[in-house]
């Protein structure tokens, strides 16, 4: 999966992911809308053939910070998740 930064502010980030799941980009977006400061997160797929979307995420304040936040909770998210599934199998 590659990740490419189209467009950097104080309050926006875009960015291009190529090869990458539309899964991953639906996680990074539900876990954006619950975090306060943000003020829309959201994906397009840019063409079906070459798995590529463009995902921007938009603040009122620092996005970086809350992006940051949206990925480390999106982590934890799936921590849980990978420690939930693996007692099923054991």
């Amino acid at each position: 999966m590659e990740i490419e930064v189209l467009e950097k502010d104080e309050k926006s980030i875009k960015f291009r992911v190529k090869g990458g799941s539309q899964s991953l980009l639906n996680l990074l977006k539900e876990e954006a809308d619950n975090v306060d400061g943000v003020t829309f997160a959201g994906f397009v797929l840019e063409h079906p053939l070459e798995k590529s979307s463009i995902f921007v995420i938009k603040a009122d304040k620092d996005v970086e910070k809350l992006f940051k936040k949206v990925i480390a909770n999106t982590k934890s998210d799936l921590e849980d998740a990978k420690k939930t599934l693996a007692k099923l199998f054991k």
